[in-house]
C-alpha cells in the first residue's frame, strides 16, 4: 500500500511538471501571432488577450485562466519609436522545458548517482532561469537596415507589457561589439536542431572585421573552418517563425533549406 501511494504521488508530480511544460509551449505557440479574434468562430477554443488578439488551442479551455500577470505572455508590443521596426514575439518554450527537465532530474533521479542527478538538475534549473530572464528582458528587433537585440525599458520585468526598447547596455559578450548587424552582411542563418523544435537561433555575418572574428572550438576542433564571417548563436527566446519571415523579408542570405524542411523539399 505504501509503495502504491508513493507511485501515485510520483505520477501526480510528473503530471504537474508535464502540464507546466505544455503550458509554456502553449502560451506562446509559434502560430499564436497569426490567429486573431476571427478565429473564435472556428471549432477551436479561442480567448482574446488584453490587446485584442486571440490564441487558439485544441482542447485547452483558456477561458478558465485568469491572472493579473497574463500580459507576461502577450506580444512584445513596444510603443512606436523612431527607427524601431518589427519586434518579434517572445517565446518561453525553451526556458519552460529546461526548468521541467531540472525538476524531473531533481525529483526522480533517473540515474544511480545522486551527485550526477543533482548536478544535472542544478544546471538545467540555472540555465532555464537564465533563458527565462533573457526572454523577459531581451527583444529581437528587425529595423529598416539592421537586425538587433534590444532590452526592454520596464522597471519590473515580466509583469507588464513592454513600455519601450533601448540598445543593450552590455556589448556582445564574445566580441565586445554592438548587438546590431546589417542585413547585407548576412551569409547564412538557421535554427537548431530544427525550426519545429528550436533551441538555438544561428546566423553568420561579415560585418565583424576579420581580425576580431572568433571561430571557437569544440573538442579540440575548430567549429568554423571557413573564413567567410562570424558565427552567432543565441537561445530561441523569440518566435522562430516570425524570425524566419523577417530574415526572408529583408533578403538575408541563406545556404540550403531550413533545418526540418529538407524532407518537404524532396517531396
Amino acid at each position: 500500500r505504501n509503495w502504491t501511494n508513493i507511485m501515485r504521488s510520483q505520477r501526480q508530480i510528473f503530471t504537474l511538471i508535464a502540464a507546466a511544460g505544455s503550458a509554456g509551449a502553449f502560451l506562446h505557440h509559434p502560430s499564436a501571432s497569426h490567429h486573431h479574434a476571427a478565429a473564435s468562430s472556428s471549432s477551436l477554443i479561442a480567448e482574446p488577450f488584453g490587446d485584442g488578439r486571440a490564441v487558439t488551442s485544441l482542447g485547452v479551455g483558456i477561458r478558465s485562466i485568469r491572472s493579473p500577470y497574463w500580459q507576461v505572455f502577450n506580444r512584445a508590443e513596444a510603443p512606436a519609436q523612431n527607427g524601431v521596426g518589427h519586434v518579434i514575439d517572445r517565446d518561453y518554450t525553451v526556458a519552460s522545458v529546461l526548468l521541467c527537465v531540472g525538476l524531473w532530474l531533481g525529483l526522480f533521479g533517473p540515474s544511480e548517482s545522486q551527485f550526477i542527478d543533482g548536478l544535472g538538475a542544478a544546471f538545467h534549473l540555472w540555465f532555464g532561469c537564465f533563458v527565462g530572464m533573457q526572454t523577459m528582458k531581451t527583444r529581437v528587433v528587425f529595423n529598416r537596415g539592421t537586425f538587433e537585440l534590444n532590452t526592454v525599458t520596464n522597471s519590473v520585468l515580466g509583469l507588464e507589457a513592454d513600455k519601450g526598447l533601448k540598445p543593450k547596455e552590455c556589448k556582445n559578450y564574445v566580441l565586445g561589439t554592438n548587438n546590431e548587424w546589417r542585413y547585407d552582411s548576412f551569409v547564412n542563418w538557421e535554427f537548431f536542431p530544427s525550426i519545429d523544435f528550436p533551441i538555438l537561433i544561428y546566423f553568420k555575418e561579415t560585418q565583424t572585421p576579420p581580425e576580431m572574428q572568433i571561430k571557437g572550438s569544440l573538442g579540440g576542433r575548430q567549429m568554423d573552418r571557413r573564413n567567410n564571417g562570424q558565427m552567432h548563436f543565441f537561445p530561441a527566446f523569440a518566435n522562430v517563425r516570425q524570425v524566419r519571415e523577417q530574415f526572408e523579408a529583408h533578403g538575408c542570405k541563406k545556404i540550403g533549406p531550413v533545418n526540418g524542411e529538407e524532407y518537404k523539399m524532396r517531396v
